[in-house]
């Protein structure tokens, strides 16, 4: 059964990788549905974590394919129920003739913080989990988003356990 499942890999930090890894999954027909690349505690390399849909021999062949990049140094699932996943999200909605109160009641209830206001708009920035994040711009759809900028997963495995070299 097809679900998405988030990838965390360690690969060296130089011009380059990201396109090998992305032609990689680009030619196994896999979408990206979540990308994150950032610097990662150890020197010389960088964190990637990517969210695909995927069954589990899917992704299993998925992460074989990755560990055979040379710049490729760790791949492994980051389990649903065993990680914390965040995002951020800047969310834009339009006032226009409409009830500021009942914009802010809604982007309360995830803790959206108002960060900017215009003439006839409020701009939100609120972090949670890609589920809370995907359901409040839902109810936000019906206000009218004007713009809105998500910054991919940030996922770490719980406990003591983590994707290093």
């Amino acid at each position: 059964m097809e679900k998405k499942q988030i990838i965390g890999l360690c690969v060296h930090n130089h011009p380059g990788v990201l396109l090998r890894v992305t032609s990689l999954i680009s030619r196994r027909g896999f979408n990206i549905d979540s990308l994150t690349v950032s610097p990662s505690a150890t020197e010389g390399f960088s964190r990637m974590t990517i969210r695909i849909n995927g069954d589990d021999g899917q992704v299993d062949q998925f992460i074989n394919q990755m560990l055979k990049i040379v710049d490729v140094k760790k791949a492994e699932v980051l389990p649903e129920d065993a990680s914390v996943a965040s995002e951020l999200i800047l969310i834009k909605i339009s006032t226009k003739d409409k009830d500021s109160n009942e914009i802010l009641n809604v982007t309360s209830k995830y803790h959206a913080s108002l960060v900017n206001l215009g003439e006839n708009s409020m701009t939100f920035r609120a972090d949670g989990t890609p589920e809370e994040i995907d359901t409040m711009v839902s109810e936000l759809r019906s206000y009218g988003i004007l713009e809105m900028a998500r910054t991919g997963i940030a996922a770490l495995e719980h406990g003591d356990k983590c994707l290093k070299m």
